[in-house]
């Protein structure tokens, strides 16, 4: 049997395996659609969050407050003090003057109209440029362990350091990967578990046919090839409708955004990764699936 002939073969009898347990092929490319999605989100999420990690860990800064009337002197103690450590990148010495131009940047115009300028809060002040590769959990409580220790320095009021917003970010990213780990392998579980039940109910139906074709010499590859590809296409279907899934809940997210917020949402839920992603990884699951059941119930 010639190339092009053998193919359509085998779509004919792919389909026609499809068409003996329709509703549970159904079921089959609908969870396996899920799952990816499912997964594909998780990603997405996860991702974005590591990039937020990475830019919030580019601006780690410490501020250490000094008293007023500190010696000089004193002033360069701590300096050097601050700079020894090895996660210190740069600092930079603020008098209270320039602390104060800098707090008056930060308020908002409105509340400066009627604001006395003693009022501004100002200080003498160390304000420290953290290296961004200590944005991890260990260098972070490493980091807030070593700033409680500084404000035990003599001439030293008080530390600010934001390490809770990033704190709180780590535990949101262990939830989400823990949360979404387990739900993407039930998922997983349950498409492959379909898959691999539309395959075998395939092979039943057909078991008086195969011991023909054995009989008639086809060999075991040509007997398995349409319930490898039927499942396959089950994979694929998933992915499609997968990708239309997530398209949809872009378009409805990109509408929710505007309409609310009167902004322009760039950022995409279907990037070309996520395509690939889907495109690749559907197939491949229905052909692990299909190959699992015709190596435990197709015995030729």
């Amino acid at each position: 049997m010639n190339a092009l002939p053998r193919i359509s073969y085998f779509l004919q009898q792919a389909f026609r395996l499809a068409r003996t347990s329709p509703w549970l092929s159904v079921v089959s490319v609908l969870t396996l659609a899920v799952s990816l999605s499912l997964i594909g989100l998780l990603a997405t999420v996860l991702f974005a969050a590591n990039g937020l990690i990475d830019e919030l860990g580019a601006r780690l800064t410490i501020s250490v407050y000094v008293a007023d009337g500190t010696p000089k002197d004193r002033m360069t103690e701590i300096e050097t003090r601050l700079r020894a450590h090895p996660g210190v990148r740069a600092v930079r010495a603020l008098s209270r003057e320039a602390d104060r131009e800098r707090n008056r940047k930060l308020l908002d115009p409105e509340l400066l109209a009627g604001l006395d300028e003693e009022a501004i809060p100002g200080q003498p002040m160390l304000e420290l440029e953290l290296d961004s590769g200590l944005a991890s959990r260990g260098d972070l409580d490493t980091l807030i362990a070593w700033a409680k220790k500084t404000r035990e320095v003599e001439s030293v009021e008080d530390v600010e350091f934001g390490a809770e917003k990033l704190r709180l970010l780590f535990a949101a990213v262990e939830i989400l990967r823990t949360v979404g780990l387990v739900l993407a392998a039930v998922m997983l579980a349950s498409a492959l578990f379909f898959v691999f039940s539309t395959v075998r109910l395939g092979v039943f139906s057909r078991r008086q046919e195969i011991e023909v074709l054995s009989l008639m010499g086809a060999t075991p590859r040509f007997i398995r090839a349409p319930f490898l590809i039927e499942g396959a296409l089950q994979g694929l279907l998933g992915s499609l409708v997968a990708m239309a899934f997530i398209w949809l809940l872009h378009l409805e997210l990109q509408s929710l955004v505007r309409d609310m917020y009167r902004i322009n949402m760039d950022a995409s839920l279907l990037p070309p990764s996520m395509v690939l992603w889907l495109l690749v990884s559907g197939p491949a699951l229905g052909l692990l699936a299909s190959g699992v059941s015709v190596g435990r119930h197709l015995r030729v």
